[in-house]
């Protein structure tokens, strides 16, 4: 990388504005966030890098804020910055004030936790509603305004492309095997059966109940609460669309689901039916094969740096929150 930072890239994009603050966020793995602040204007909210990363969100982004009614911060600004455009890459959009969802969503009073599950349902399904992709894979950006140094703040579905097209059943094995590699050995008992399934059942995975092949939607694989802000009147903005993919709506809706659902609650029969009412206010509700359920809990169940996630909040230690993956993927099966 060459090393920009997030006062650089403001100053790049807004010349005449004079950077007074830049906070670091603590959010995502793989890239740099930090809040500047200006002396006159309204703050921005700048993410600094990988850039095929960085591209494939600035153009979801700005593909789901014109198809969709989901709530997700206005982007100002992105490029490449490098002439070999082999450097960094910022991504920066206005500063949308909240709280932070996966703290408050386990206490909100009833109605209003069950509105933000039907919210959730209706976000996914409006996303898939308005994709559709002739094949499943990695998800980015297509034409001549995304291969220079500035990147369009415009544009719509039709600008997402699968970047490498694979066909359907080596796809979904490929995505089971790359979730199940990441599960250390406490897992290994139920792993070894879903592997079994995937070796023997992964064309349940990539056709429908007719037995055609699965539509290709839009898979927003890390769509949760962790990554929404909430305000007094209900989702402010949906966060972090990085690395989009185009998959079958029963294993998107599956991960989803768990992450609303399943992540939170002891006992989630509520907001399980508002998420999938909201879901069906748009669409039908795709059925959704044990195989799809599983691979989305065990991609769930450890992060990208190979750490086990923390269901729950206050959050799950690491023993309890094995167990708690692991009874959902029994349960899956």
């Amino acid at each position: 990388m060459t090393g920009i930072d997030p006062s650089a890239a403001a100053r790049r994009v807004f010349p005449d504005r004079r950077v007074v603050s830049v906070s670091p966020i603590g959010r995502g793995n793989r890239k740099r966030t930090s809040v500047v602040e200006f002396a006159a204007s309204p703050p921005v909210v700048v993410q600094i890098g990988g850039v095929e990363a960085l591209r494939s969100e600035a153009a979801a982004t700005v593909a789901i804020d014109d198809a969709t009614a989901v709530p997700v911060p206005t982007v100002l600004a992105g490029g490449v910055v490098g002439e070999d455009r082999g450097g960094d890459a910022y991504l920066i959009t206005e500063l949308v004030r909240g709280g932070d969802l996966h703290e408050r969503f386990a206490d909100l009073d009833p109605e209003r936790r069950r509105a933000v599950a039907h919210d959730f349902g209706r976000y996914l399904g409006e996303i898939h509603a308005a994709t559709a992709f002739e094949a499943f894979g990695a998800v980015g950006p297509t034409g001549e305004n995304w291969a220079g140094d500035e990147w369009p703040t415009e544009a719509g579905v039709s600008a997402l492309a699968v970047r490498e097209r694979t066909e359907p059943v080596a796809w979904i094995e490929r995505y089971g095997r790359a979730a199940l590699d990441r599960l250390p050995p406490a897992f290994d008992a139920v792993a070894t059966r879903i592997r079994r399934r995937l070796e023997t059942a992964a064309t349940d995975a990539v056709r429908d109940p007719t037995g055609r092949a699965s539509e290709a939607v839009l898979f927003p694989w890390d769509l949760r609460p962790g990554n929404a802000l909430v305000d007094e009147d209900g989702v402010a903005a949906v966060l972090d669309w990085e690395s989009p993919m185009a998959a079958p709506a029963a294993l998107a809706v599956a991960k989803v689901e768990y992450l609303v659902v399943d992540w939170y609650l002891d006992d989630p029969s509520a907001e399980r039916t508002a998420f999938r009412a909201g879901y069906e206010s748009v669409r039908p509700y795709p059925e959704v094969d044990p195989l799809s359920r599983a691979l989305a809990v065990a991609d769930t169940a450890v992060d990208s740096t190979g750490a086990v996630t923390n269901p729950m909040y206050p959050e799950l230690d690491r023993e309890a929150a094995v167990e708690f993956h692991r009874d959902a993927l029994s349960r899956a099966l």
